[in-house]
């Protein structure tokens, strides 16, 4: 065996060991332990090392990029938003790069570059522009351009630090928004095929995937902490724009805490905003739920708008037969997060804890009545979107 196959099998060996101490971490603080949660904190464990994979064994090289699909319903990590489709690439600041794709049908997206991961203290957002800042053609085809020099059409400016080029697109109704598929080449190495990877350089690579999974689950899990430490108890915080967010996106949060048999009835003003939405964020993972499979989510085009102009969100374990409900799927506490994109105004929900069988006594006479049948016609339509969506 030669040096540098050894230096592989050692690479493998620890991060073998390295995922075993991770594991072995979840049964004590911060993390859950023994209990309810755990069992879906070792599956995020198992879900974060095929992200971590993904990204460092067959997405990682700027001089062949490809565009890395993640946060899926079973692949998250860092609060995703379910009603965006999250795509990246890798880029080098030196080099030009040409992306291409089609967004007719498209309702919104931002192109990015950033440095990194927040867990990885990556927080820098260096230049961005959203769908509409494009120039497009008439058939919704168009040319976007990375590089540090000035570059006619539509340019992202590279930025040394700027080590990906991140796309969310909203898919706001989630039966007819189209998702564009999109490309990517760097233009010095066109058409060259992509290198097999040197024994070393896999070792490298499975290194840094062990650190993204450690860092990942040690830093989501203390930043929901702190957040279930800092947010009031069963109301809505003010919405705002944290570091390492991107600037045209306003966040609020609150923390719901609940017996079995309450249910958190949130009333708010409909934002004036070019989006907005509401999802769960389990605690010790900040996942966003089973979002395929589950009404852990609301957005603008699913809410159920009361005739005074109000919209109505209930926040329970049980089912309480209104169209505007958010399952906690059985968990006795969570965040629950708010945000908006292009906003011009900002309400702040309103909340009051009741008990699920007088929700009806908190909404209006005309509020529509959701019963079994209906709601798992609802839950049926809301998985056949998704798994479309990443078909």
């Amino acid at each position: 065996m030669s040096g540098d196959d050894e230096e592989l099998a050692g690479a493998w060996q620890q991060l073998c060991e390295r995922l075993g101490e991770i594991g072995r971490r979840l049964d004590a603080e911060p993390f859950s332990g023994w209990g309810p949660h755990y069992t879906r904190d070792v599956r995020h464990l198992a879900r974060q090392l095929v992200l971590a994979l993904q990204g460092e064994l067959e997405h990682a090289d700027p001089g062949s990029p490809s565009f890395h699909r993640y946060e899926e319903p079973w692949a998250q990590w860092g609060g995703p938003n379910p009603d965006n489709v999250y795509t990246r690439a890798v880029v080098d600041p030196r080099a030009t790069y040409r992306v291409t794709g089609n967004v007719a049908g498209v309702r919104a997206a931002i192109f990015s570059l950033v440095e990194g991961d927040m867990h990885l203290g990556r927080y820098g957002v260096f230049a961005e522009k959203t769908l509409g800042e494009l120039e497009v053609r008439g058939d919704g085809s168009f040319v976007l351009w990375i590089s540090p020099d000035r570059h006619d059409g539509n340019w992202l400016p590279a930025h040394p630090d700027a080590r990906y080029l991140l796309v969310r697109q909203y898919q706001c109704d989630w039966e007819h928004d189209r998702i564009a598929t999109l490309s990517i080449e760097r233009q010095d190495t066109r058409g060259v095929p992509r290198p097999e990877p040197a024994a070393t350089e896999l070792a490298a690579a499975l290194a840094r995937a062990g650190d993204w999974v450690e860092r990942s689950v040690e830093y989501w899990c203390t930043y929901v902490e702190r957040a279930r430490d800092g947010l009031t108890r069963n109301a809505m915080a003010p919405p705002g724009t944290p570091k390492g967010g991107a600037p045209n996106i306003a966040y609020g949060a609150g923390w719901w805490d609940l017996a079995p048999d309450e249910a958190l009835v949130l009333t708010t003003d409909r934002p004036d905003a070019d989006y907005w939405g509401f999802t769960v964020h389990h605690r010790y993972r900040l996942d966003s739920g089973d979002f395929a499979n589950r009404q852990t989510s609301l957005n603008m085009t699913q809410a159920f708008v009361d005739e005074d102009g109000r919209i109505r969100i209930v926040v329970s374990t049980g089912d309480p037969g209104v169209p505007n409900w958010i399952d906690t799927e059985g968990l006795a506490e969570g965040m629950l997060m708010y945000r908006s994109i292009g906003t011009r105004s900002r309400p702040v929900p309103e909340a009051r804890v009741v008990a699920v069988g007088e929700v009806r006594a908190h909404v209006p006479a005309t509020h529509p009545v959701i019963d079994a049948a209906a709601r798992r016609e609802q839950l049926a339509r809301r998985r056949a979107a998704v798994l479309a969506r990443y078909a």
